[in-house]
């Protein structure tokens, strides 16, 4: 692909669109749990079909939309773009110095619930696709996007759905999540562990006469760290552990006997039996036994989902790697991302190549005053149309 087709599809980028539908985006209310995508969904699907495109609403069994539309050739090289449409709640909203879906631009920065996670990437993809067909460039094969329902809470109601419907079947894909425009190849797992002490119920003022389940729960939180394997992964490092909800007793004058935690315990690549992930947890609580006959735990994997992992020298990182360098003078690094993304399901499901690469800092997502830098955003839309022109050929 002639560098001269890249550079003009990513000089046709309209700075003022790709901002102009990341505000509609965060105008269009769609926290998860709360409200639905739908009106997310409306506004991407007016902006498709300006594109020529002919989108499609998919729903699962929870009427969540999920909205897929190629452009380009059927009979070459296929890519799909992934990008969520939900985002979390808002939470409190004098926490926010600007109304959280106004789309309030200040210093630079777009403010607002979803402005990084990830209303503002799909807003780059969207108007890199829209460059690459104003700047007439014929595709020799087909980008499709995957602009799904449900991400925050497992992606169940959307790419799930997608793959359930045999919809995952493209040579390569890219996960639109902010990853400060670096090569994500890698992302953790997560396996959501429930624990609980039991204990003997006594009068709260005779509490020799009892076993507190709570203070037999704190021993283990304490001693939660050890259940880390030292394991370190060249992109995602160590995994982590963290006690997340706690629940227990029944009433301030009696000595509980029952606590319950849910702990998140993120798994790293490699890391693919359950069993091995529990056994840990399981050793600790012998040790904690063998001091305190009293002691009594039950640990229990609630949920799990795989690590994930692309192969470095996959043909769409070497095409991400290219337009970055060739937009900004600089070949982006390899990383791991920290969070679980819609990723796994191209990776693990479908065996499909797939890097995680957005504009965006994760680590303002999910807060108050989320925001995305423009500047930035731009730079995304015209590096995805520098991949989308390079990658899909001419």
């Amino acid at each position: 692909m002639p560098t001269d087709r890249a550079d003009a599809a990513a000089a046709a980028v309209d700075a003022d669109e790709v901002l102009a539908i990341a505000q509609a985006l965060i105008r269009a209310r769609s926290e998860n749990p709360g409200t639905t995508e739908d009106a997310a969904a409306e506004v991407v699907t007016g902006v498709l079909v300006a594109l020529g495109a002919a989108p499609e609403t998919v729903r699962g069994e929870a009427g969540r939309p999920s909205v897929v539309a190629t452009i380009g050739r059927a009979d070459g090289p296929t890519l799909a773009w992934n990008g969520h449409l939900d985002t979390v709640p808002a939470g409190t909203l004098d926490t926010w110095s600007v109304d959280p879906f106004a789309g309030e631009v200040v210093d630079g920065r777009l403010i607002g619930r979803g402005a990084c996670d990830m209303k503002g990437p799909v807003a780059a993809a969207l108007a890199g696709a829209a460059a690459v067909i104003h700047a007439g460039v014929e595709l020799a094969g087909s980008l499709t996007f995957h602009l799904v329902a449900d991400e925050e809470l497992a992606g169940t109601h959307g790419t799930q759905v997608l793959r359930d419907r045999a919809l995952l079947t493209h040579d390569a894909a890219i996960v639109g999540e902010p990853s400060n425009l670096e090569v994500a190849l890698a992302e953790r797992g997560g396996a959501w562990v429930t624990a609980t002490t039991f204990g003997a119920a006594a009068h709260g003022s005779q509490p020799h006469r009892g076993v507190n389940a709570i203070t037999a729960m704190a021993r283990f939180l304490l001693r939660l760290h050890e259940v880390v394997p030292e394991t370190v992964h060249p992109l995602c490092g160590r995994a982590t552990v963290n006690a997340a909800l706690i629940e227990g007793g029944s009433a301030p004058n009696m000595v509980p006997d029952r606590c319950v935690v849910e702990i998140d315990r993120r798994t790293i690549p490699g890391e693919t039996d359950p069993e091995k992930v529990l056994a840990p947890f399981r050793s600790l609580a012998e040790e904690l036994r063998a001091d305190d006959p009293t002691f009594d735990i039950r640990t229990e994997i609630r949920e799990w989902i795989m690590a994930a992992e692309a192969p470095v020298d996959a043909a769409i990182a070497s095409a991400i790697r290219t337009a970055t360098a060739a937009e900004t003078g600089a070949v982006p690094p390899d990383v791991g991302f920290t969070g679980i993304t819609d990723a796994r399901f191209y990776l693990n499901d479908a065996a499909i190549p797939t890097v995680i690469f957005g504009p965006g800092d994760l680590s303002v997502a999910h807060t108050a005053d989320e925001w995305i830098d423009v500047d930035e955003m731009v730079t995304g839309a015209r590096t995805y149309a520098r991949i989308f022109a390079s990658f899909l050929g001419g």
